[in-house]
């Protein structure tokens, strides 16, 4: 048999790409989960201002978590927590 010296280039070239796009891949997967889990807890906190407001009458209607700002607002309808584009609301 005659050894090649280009078959080892291409078969580094070839595991090299392929690790890439699996690094690559996981990256973009890991990111998404961040996002959501952050749009969770997003959500999760805008509950809780809303219970502790109707908890305690003396509870702040603006509270800073995490560096966003959670506005509090009470209405006919149910209560509303905005945080920067969001919403957050509940009925009565």
């Amino acid at each position: 048999m005659k050894k090649r010296e280009g078959f080892v280039l291409i078969e580094s070239i070839t595991a090299f790409a392929i690790s890439i796009l699996i690094i690559s891949t996981l990256t973009y997967c890991v990111n998404e989960q961040f996002k959501l889990l952050n749009q969770w807890e997003q959500r999760v906190n805008a509950h809780k201002i809303i219970l502790m407001n109707l908890e305690k009458n003396n509870f702040p209607k603006v509270v800073t978590i995490k560096n966003k700002q959670y506005s509090f607002k009470e209405n006919q309808s149910g209560y509303q927590v905005s945080v920067g584009k969001d919403v957050y609301e509940m009925e009565k």
